[in-house]
């Protein structure tokens, strides 16, 4: 089992613990979500905990659920072959089974998102009041998961409005409910509003963003948890296959197959258009997950191409190719620790308690990870100048001594542990280290942090 990564560990330690006030302050006072997710995770963690597989098994109930709804969908737009294909894609999709691991609202939000275009393309074709009143439903609990439900809810909404115009008297008033959650979320919005949430988004170009959502959308974001490049080469066969299905509808699809196709597509390339819309006004929050509400669109419009009724069976043979190496890539995924969440209890426990006071220099966001694995003695600081003997630096690299590592600290151990290197510095003596002055050692990441501890009372 992988360890937590930053923002599960917030989740883990920060968020679920206590009671049911406490969990809700803190999901306004430190998190930018809506509460949902967290509700529906303190309830869990009630029955089986906050370990790993316990408060993570949510999430995959969450992401196994979301497979028959987008068969459903398949359906619903094309025929049952494409709901077979559709569902095979999202289950063996390594973006959505990378979420279906992560104890956070991402798995639930695409499981809300897909079930609300289910009803979105059954009220379509019904105008019935049942299906837009499903729709208004599960679109409220879209938004109430996260905020990014917002652009396929509202791309909803507004197909809605016009396609069943002659439905106004049950359109507006279903409409007009999810406005009103909507609505209801702003205050919340407005006070977990804070630049260190996401001002890390706009360190990096907005073009370099798109093609890492692209490429995560085909391979997943295996790997990327420690600032690693993507990996362009994994995703080059996925992408060309995409490609070739939606040639295949629209070179021999049926009318029904090209129009449900484009509807899926329309839906999920709106939702990247609108995020883009966004970050050129001021609002960038382009990000990988943050994306994912158009994952699934995508992905079902794809199925209905490889389930094209003029190209039967080399569509089926595609589709195949394609379950067949994702599949391989998420077993391979498995076997490779570079592709998987840095293994923080590995490395803590290599740390061990504090012998001596000590310093661990690590990168910005393993410093909530590290903390969660080590005793509880352990703080994070900020400023000021802090006594140790000890600097333990989590690095990318083991060529050197750090640029910037303070005088008369010698290296005593180094350890791999996969992509990380874990390298031991002593000193003769306590020595007080400014704070400014371990963040600017050069470990490799862009933003170090620190995290300081002591021996226990009557250790050595």
């Amino acid at each position: 089992m992988q360890s937590y990564h930053h923002d599960e560990v917030i989740t883990a330690a920060r968020v679920i613990p206590g009671n049911f006030a406490d969990m809700l302050r803190a999901v306004a006072n430190s998190e930018s979500n809506p509460p949902l997710y967290y509700v529906l995770a303190w309830g869990w963690a009630k029955l089986f905990g906050t370990g790993e597989v316990g408060l993570r098994s949510l999430s995959a109930l969450f992401g196994a659920a979301t497979v028959p709804v987008a068969y459903c969908i398949g359906r619903e737009l094309a025929s049952r072959r494409a709901g077979l294909i559709v569902a095979a894609l999202v289950a063996v999709n390594p973006m959505l089974i990378w979420y279906s691991q992560e104890a956070r609202s991402y798995a639930l939000l695409v499981l809300l998102c897909t079930a609300s275009l289910f009803f979105f393309v059954r009220a379509l074709r019904t105008r019935s009041s049942r299906d837009l009143a499903l729709w208004g439903l599960l679109s409220a609990l879209a938004l109430c998961s996260h905020y990014f439900a917002f652009f396929a809810v509202g791309i909803e909404a507004l197909w809605l409005l016009v396609a069943l115009r002659s439905r106004w008297r049950a359109v507006l008033p279903t409409v007009g409910c999810v406005a009103v959650v909507g609505l209801a979320l702003i205050p919340l919005i407005t006070a977990q509003v804070n630049p260190d949430h996401i001002g890390w988004i706009e360190e990096s170009l907005l073009s370099t963003r798109f093609l890492e959502t692209s490429v995560s959308f085909l391979v997943g974001e295996t790997g990327h948890v420690i600032a690693e490049p993507p990996r362009e080469r994994y995703a080059l066969l996925p992408g060309i296959l995409f490609a070739s299905a939606l040639l295949l509808v629209a070179v021999r699809g049926t009318a029904k197959e090209r129009q449900g196709a484009l509807l899926a597509m329309t839906l999920g390339l709106g939702v990247a258009v609108l995020v883009l819309l966004a970050a050129l006004l001021g609002k960038d929050y382009v990000v990988e997950r943050n994306l994912l509400p158009a994952l699934v669109p995508l992905a079902v419009a794809a199925g209905i191409g490889f389930a094209a009724d003029g190209a039967r069976r080399l569509g089926a043979l595609l589709a195949l190719v394609l379950c067949a190496y994702w599949l391989a890539y998420d077993i391979y995924v498995t076997q490779t620790p570079n592709l998987q969440r840095p293994d923080f209890r590995a490395l803590t426990e290599e740390l061990g308690a504090a012998q001596l006071p000590r310093a661990i220099l690590t990168w910005k966001l393993a410093a909530d990870p590290v903390r969660f694995y080590l005793d509880d003695r352990s703080q994070r600081i900020y400023s000021g100048e802090t006594p140790m003997r000890e600097i333990d630096v989590m690095s990318k690299s083991t060529v050197g001594y750090p640029v910037g590592m303070p005088k008369r600290f010698r290296p005593v151990a180094r350890i791999r542990f996969e992509r990380l290197t874990l390298t031991r510095y002593m000193s003769s003596r306590v020595r007080e280290i400014p704070f400014y002055v371990l963040r600017d050692v050069r470990t490799g990441f862009g933003v170090n942090a620190v995290v300081a501890d002591s021996p226990r009372e009557g250790g050595p």
